[in-house]
């Protein structure tokens, strides 16, 4: 797509479900926040509940932001609205809720980019892929707009769905995925333009081969030290994913990086 954010070659820092460090994670408070802070770009996560509507939370069970014991999934939105998502942050933020999509966009609109990861388990889908694709095209944000996810079959969907919006395959070591898509190696069943490891998983020659080889750019999350944020975009990441962004703004690389 033309002029879209990833075009230039710019470092990119997305702030990681917000600004999550200063408040609840995938809340109001914490993209406003974002918006304050002027962190140019954030990812959040994205489920469609049993209602249909879109919500951004990040676990399948609402258990550890709210208490309720209830998977997204199997649950009412006006359940999921009533439930308290901040006071397990801190006193402050008690009462905060958990927002629809639209409620994000409509407050953080064409001030950032988006790093959008979607939230679906198996190969069957559920509609998730085409309504964010929806939300996306009615706010206007196609061009400042990536998406992402664990699951290479919502990966793939999307660029059937929309081949001008570019996808990011995200993995990890963790135990809780196959092993078989613990490297990044759903790549090869989705052509994702973008690679998300854990930085944890990242040796000094992972990113400059999936660039030279794959013909890939990688965003390692979830990086708060700046020193390692530095490393990490030395050796050639595109840009950093943090649950502190702020600190990664102030880092003399990323504003004048030596390319």
């Amino acid at each position: 797509m033309e002029n879209h954010f990833l075009s230039n070659g710019q470092i990119l820092l997305f702030g990681h479900r917000g600004y999550s460090s200063l408040a609840p994670e995938n809340t109001l408070s914490a993209f406003r926040i974002l918006l304050e802070k002027q962190i140019p770009g954030t990812e959040l996560d994205v489920h469609r509940c049993k209602s249909g509507e879109l919500v951004v939370t990040h676990d399948d069970n609402l258990e550890r932001v709210t208490g309720f014991k209830g998977r997204v999934a199997e649950t009412d939105f006006s359940l999921i609205r009533s439930l308290d998502a901040g006071g397990w942050f801190s006193h402050e933020f008690k009462g905060e809720k958990i927002p629809l999509l639209d409620e994000v966009l409509e407050l953080l609109g064409k001030n950032v980019y988006y790093d959008i990861e979607l939230k679906r388990r198996g190969r069957a889908g559920n509609g998730l892929e085409e309504e964010v694709l929806s939300r996306i095209r009615a706010h206007n944000i196609e061009n400042l707009s990536l998406l992402s996810s664990f699951n290479p079959w919502c990966v793939r969907r999307v660029n059937r769905l929309a081949p001008e919006i570019p996808t990011a395959i995200i993995y990890s070591a963790s135990k809780k995925l196959p092993f078989f898509l613990r490297h990044g190696e759903a790549r090869f069943i989705t052509k994702a333009r973008f690679l998300k490891p854990n930085y944890k998983i990242i040796r000094s020659w992972t990113i400059p081969v999936q660039k030279k080889i794959f013909k890939v750019e990688v965003l390692p999350w979830i990086v708060n030290d700046p020193q390692i944020a530095e490393k990490l975009l030395k050796a050639g990441a595109r840009g950093i994913i943090s649950n502190d962004p702020g600190n990664i703004l102030t880092l003399e690389y990323y504003r004048s990086p030596d390319l």
